[in-house]
């Protein structure tokens, strides 16, 4: 049988972009969900009719943005439907994100009949001056009336996702929205520390003295606070910014990081495929050439690149010392066929230093390199 792969749809749509955020997304009050979706069901049409997906079936499915929820259930249905006639599996994750203010029960039952299994809500903070900085544009009784018409819709597996260091945020603060997150019971947290992404508002007003970053060492208390919190509460920690109740964690995501084949649809989405030539590929980024391009060819790539061995080798490592878990050494062996201390010199340093380790068939992160990992990372690449 041939191998799985992971399937990302890509909505770019949003009421407003937030100003952290560089994600491929534009702003709409009205989204033209009727030509989207047959862009989106002919893309996947065509990719089903390609050779290096011939065989092979989508084991989950995960809907981003931008604001998937601002689709209605009825095209959520139709692009699972054209998924399905990829082969996509009964037994298959699939996700949708969505922002609490776009969420009714009514609209919640129709995504779970088209064949959503889980949520992923964008509450991002409970206090109301740090969902004004962030530029979110709902409020923190909206995300509790979410999750609650969320459970009224017959939803049992919903991710939160919160940020943390963002300027003007204190310990209390972030400890009060992981409190008032755990209240809500998701059965899976991600708690992403904020980033300056280049080009971006927040970038330029911070550059102008308008924001002003957390320190290192209150960002650093708020990682611990995020790990003591959720583990208290019963949740695991299996990946840098993830946190699950036992047998809730993201299938998706961890196929990104474990080195599995992704195929992404949609305006400005990545794709990625280890054999035939572990090749990189992407989608137009504007919404109307993409929807022109798989009108007249049926995909829309828009530029791709073949890794070289040591670019692989890199990128199978760094990605799967995301998870707590690891690199699968046996694994990295089978694929490049060459032992990973071989491959990378580097790493007695980093033993050494106590950044990494090898536990049975892992190269793993320690909990010190954990605080680092980005600067491992950089050092393997």
């Amino acid at each position: 049988m041939e191998a799985p792969f992971a399937l990302y749809v890509h909505v770019p749509w949003c009421r407003h972009v937030c100003p952290y955020c560089d994600f491929n997304v534009y702003a709409s009050s009205s989204v033209p969900e009727t030509d989207d979706v047959r862009a989106y069901r002919g893309e996947l049409d065509a990719w089903a009719a390609r050779a290096e997906w011939s065989g092979r079936r989508p084991e989950t499915v995960y809907l981003g943005g931008g604001t998937p929820s601002l689709l209605s259930p009825s095209a959520i249905e139709a692009v699972l439907d054209a998924a399905r006639r990829l082969g996509l599996r009964e037994d298959a994750e699939v996700t949708l994100e969505a922002n609490p203010g776009t969420l009714t029960t009514e609209r919640l039952a129709g995504y779970r009949a088209a064949g959503v299994t889980r949520l992923s809500l964008g509450a991002q903070s409970f206090q109301p001056a740090l969902l004004r900085t962030l530029g979110r544009d709902h409020t923190a009784d909206q995300t509790r009336a979410a999750m609650e018409s969320v459970r009224a819709a017959g939803f049992g597996n919903v991710s939160l996702d919160l940020i943390f260091g963002v300027p003007g945020q204190s310990l209390a603060a972030w400890e009060d929205d992981l409190a008032r997150a755990l209240a809500l019971a998701p059965e899976h947290v991600s708690a992403y520390a904020l980033t300056w992404e280049e080009g971006t508002p927040f970038d330029v007003w911070r550059a102008r003295g308008r924001l002003v970053p957390v320190d290192d060492d209150l960002e650093s208390a708020m990682i611990d606070a995020a790990a003591e919190h959720l583990g208290v509460a019963g949740f695991r920690r299996y990946e840098i910014s993830s946190w699950a109740r036992a047998g809730f964690e993201s299938r998706h995501n961890t196929r990104y990081w474990d080195g599995t084949d992704y195929l992404g649809i949609g305006p400005g989405a990545h794709s990625f495929c280890a054999t035939p030539g572990r090749r990189r590929w992407w989608n137009l980024r504007l919404p109307h050439r993409w929807r022109d391009a798989v009108a007249a060819r049926g995909t829309a790539v828009d530029g791709e690149e073949l890794l070289t061995e040591a670019e692989a080798r890199a990128d199978f490592v760094i990605t799967g010392l995301r998870r707590l878990a690891g690199a699968d050494i046996v694994e990295f062996e089978r694929r490049f066929t060459i032992a990973v201390h071989a491959a990378f010199p580097q790493l007695a340093h980093l033993e050494r230093d106590g950044l990494v380790e090898i536990r049975a068939t892992r190269l793993r992160l320690t909990p010190r390199g954990l605080r680092f990992a980005d600067t491992v990372g950089a050092l393997l690449v």
